[in-house]
């Protein structure tokens, strides 16, 4: 065996030993997954405002059967019914409280399991796609790829799997969509892909992405157009069938669903041509953020300590292997896939360049808001496109100087990869072992805060005050937008209203309402803090480093 045929002895072996080589890669990816997820998932990662909100409306869910957040009661009747996010997400996380208990750790066991099912998920597809040996390297990259995805490690599939968020959730029925897809087209089978792509669309509003890329392939197939047409109509059909109950629901209470999901500050004028041209070069902002809380200097707006362009020190020094695997891994990916669909007429490399191309062109097209997270259903396609380009660039019939720089230039990027995610990994069990409680944030609190008190504060910390009644800062902004309708009002008026006992605010918080409150609103919620509240505790760390310090306030 020698250097040089070494990659094609390893593809031989793995395919000669397929059964042993995968069951060994799947039990050992998901070995490192669940050892870097589980210890303490109770405090790591640090609670969020969103994992909350999403909390608070499954508590309710589970346990008086109502789909409503107590957080923002008064507002277009969001304790009753429940429009700010899609659903289905809720509804799981409400049955495995049912199931398990009412807790943190028993609500983020269910992105636990939407990652063990995408680490078989992506096993599954690669190996149909590219055989065993690409497969395995594809769960490596998933598991080591650090890309601008997460507020600890940066490691993808372990920040989305690790937090309440919905963003991981359509992505296992994503790639089962995808994988039945590689089946015969048969009209039960594209409905069952529409059925997929649906409940994908009702856990996250990307999985709706998969949609044109299924009718596209569907309608590539070399089948009469009758036949194509009955397909993707079974597809369309059975997407939209799917959504029929959500669709009820929302027609029950429309003026509800409007006034909670206008909230969502971001343009939306699909009817203007400048709607799709400023997403789009505003996409690169999806990489350049800041990648935490604690990244962004006190005081500062996110939006203005961002780089707007790639320097060297930008690339060399903040996660380098996530710029290498979007600026040459992605059109790498989409290449290799697209070139080998057209010379060999292959089925699953039109799919895989058609969900590459498709899901990065309607994030980078559709979605204003540029959130980093929301590029996780393209994460596994790539890994799968990756690996496999890889290992048909290291395994040639016959080798040039081409063929050789491209070749060492993969094994240098892919050895870049892995040491920077298996140092990111490290760090990340570190900061889990060295996680503060929220239990004992929580503990802190109450000494100042009774149960039963009327509270306002910060979404993070509902869960530590759930015994009270509870409203989220974030109706602030709600209320004092100008299409607020009849629940206009300032935010003066709104804490005279609820009359609340007691303020209490994470640092987090107080730069939100710094930032991004109009000079009048401020300067109300300035002079209510004045008149009417007294500082009576300050707690220093919170429960880890982003929320830096909460504040409770007594009111006069």
């Amino acid at each position: 065996m020698s250097i040089r045929t070494l990659p094609q002895d390893l593809v031989a072996f793995c395919e000669a030993h397929r059964r042993p080589v995968g069951a060994l890669a799947l039990l050992g990816s998901i070995f490192i997954f669940l050892v870097s997820v589980l210890p303490n998932l109770a405090d790591h990662p640090t609670l969020t405002d969103d994992e909350m909100w999403v909390l608070s409306s499954a508590y309710k869910l589970a346990k008086e059967g109502v789909f409503g957040s107590d957080m923002f009661a008064g507002f277009y009747h969001a304790d009753t019914h429940y429009y700010f996010n899609m659903p289905a997400h809720h509804v799981v996380i409400a049955a495995a409280l049912k199931l398990l208990g009412y807790g943190v750790v028993q609500a983020r066991l269910v992105g636990v399991v939407y990652g063990i099912a995408t680490i078989v998920l992506v096993y599954v597809l690669a190996r149909r796609l590219y055989g065993v040996a690409a497969a395995v390297l594809a769960l490596a990259l998933l598991l080591f790829l650090r890309l601008n995805i997460g507020f600890d490690t940066g490691l993808p599939l372990q920040e989305s799997a690790a937090n309440l968020r919905y963003d991981l959730a359509p992505v296992p029925f994503m790639l089962a969509a995808a994988l039945l897809l590689l089946g015969p087209s048969t009209w039960r089978r594209a409905a069952a892909v529409g059925v997929l792509i649906g409940v994908a669309t009702l856990l996250q509003f990307y999985g709706l992405f998969l949609l044109p890329v299924a009718a596209v392939f569907l309608w590539l197939e070399a089948l009469p157009r009758q036949q194509r047409l009955r397909l993707v109509g079974a597809l369309v059909g059975a997407c939209a069938l799917a959504g029929v109950p959500f669709g009820v629901y929302i027609l029950a209470h429309f003026d509800d669903y409007k006034g909670q999901t206008g909230t969502v500050d971001q343009r939306d004028d699909f009817t203007s041509p400048r709607f799709f041209i400023d997403n789009l070069l505003n996409e690169p902002d999806r990489f350049l953020r800041p990648l935490a809380f604690k990244e962004i200097p006190k005081g500062e707006d996110p939006a203005t300590v961002s780089p707007r362009y790639l320097d060297i020190s930008e690339m060399a020094t903040r996660r380098p292997s996530a710029k290498l695997a979007v600026l040459a891994g992605l059109p790498f990916a989409i290449a290799f896939a697209a070139w080998r669909a057209l010379k060999a007429d292959s089925r699953g490399d039109r799919l895989l360049a058609l969900c590459l191309a498709g899901l990065v062109a309607q994030l980078a097209l559709l979605e204003s808001t540029k959130f980093f997270i929301y590029w996780i259903p393209v994460f596994p396609f790539l890994c799968i496109g990756v690996a496999g380009g890889v290992v048909w660039l290291l395994t040639p019939e016959n080798w040039n100087r081409l063929r050789l720089a491209a070749a060492a230039f993969a094994v240098v990027a892919l050895l870049l990869v892995f040491a920077e995610g298996s140092a990111a990994r490290i760090g990340g069990l570190r900061t889990a072992r060295d996680a503060a409680s929220y239990d004992a944030l929580a503990a802190q609190i109450h000494e100042t805060v009774p149960a039963g008190s009327r509270v306002v504060g910060a979404t993070s910390l509902w869960w530590a005050m759930r015994d009270t009644d509870y409203r989220s800062y974030f109706l602030f902004f709600y209320l004092t937008r100008p299409d607020s309708g009849p629940y206009k009002t300032t935010i003066s008026g709104f804490l005279d209203d609820f009359d609340p006992d007691y303020l209490v605010m994470t640092q987090l918080a107080d730069s939100e309402l710094t930032n991004h409150l109009s000079p009048t609103d401020y300067e109300d919620w300035q002079r209510y803090l004045r008149d009417h509240a007294e500082r009576i505790a300050h707690l220093e760390g919170g429960p880890a480093r982003p929320y830096d310090y909460v504040d409770i306030w007594r009111i006069r």
